[in-house]
């Protein structure tokens, strides 16, 4: 039987475990007078991190890109692959108390799912981005293909997909990351309006467009 993954809940699902159990502790604390405002804080913390609010994206543009997770721009530069490919990399961090839930940047069909098992090293360790849990999502558009590289953080004991392989509509929910970055690779023509430091925000930010004269413009 196929589980049912968070849709419209105020708080996540996957969250909800974390969120009763803070509340326990608070309680035994609370009657223990042991600390119990440090419970609390973490009690409110765990509903903060897995709220799921509904989002409305900035624009409709079929060829726009939304952002797929809360956060801060930290990089935009240009990378080539080991086969030589070139690629507009767009990073994003996220820290524990961003929503954590994952939204698809595009309509798209994720055709290809790569999990690297690692360590839950800070995002801030130099190490990290070699040893780091990852995912590796490939999402083919009408337009082009773009990847998604989900890494975790010190605070992500796992990366939460809802589907690994099949068809994604703009802005929906695939998946959850308490604390990490994801980085995303377009195509090298793709136009990118945001820049380093910027907030954005899952399912709502517009990160960019992609070029027109695709396969796009004959629907």
């Amino acid at each position: 039987m196929l589980r049912a993954h968070t849709t419209t809940e105020l708080v996540a699902k996957e969250g909800w475990g974390y969120v009763s159990g803070l509340f326990l502790i608070f309680l035994i604390s609370y009657f223990l007078d042991f600390l119990p405002w440090v419970f609390f804080f973490l009690f409110v913390g765990s509903i903060f991190a897995f709220r799921n609010f509904e989002r409305i994206p900035a624009e409709d543009d079929k060829m726009s890109l939304l952002s797929p997770v809360d956060g801060k721009i930290k990089d935009i530069t240009k990378v080539i692959s080991k086969n030589g490919a070139e690629f507009l990399k767009v990073e994003i961090r996220k820290n524990i108390l961003d929503a954590s839930m994952l939204r698809s940047p595009i309509s798209a069909t994720i055709t290809n799912t790569k999990r690297v098992h690692g360590l839950f090293l800070p995002c801030e360790n130099p190490l990290s981005n070699l040893l780091n849990e990852k995912a590796i999502l490939t999402l083919k558009t009408n337009a082009s293909t773009i990847m998604l590289v989900i890494k975790s953080g010190f605070f992500s004991r796992k990366i939460e997909l809802f589907k690994s392989i099949g068809p994604l509509k703009f802005a929906q929910r695939f998946g959850i990351l308490l604390d990490g970055s994801v980085e995303l690779l377009l195509p090298i023509d793709a136009r990118v309006k945001v820049s380093i430091d910027d907030n954005v925000r899952a399912g709502e930010s517009v990160l960019g467009y992609f070029a027109y004269g695709g396969e796009f413009d004959k629907q």
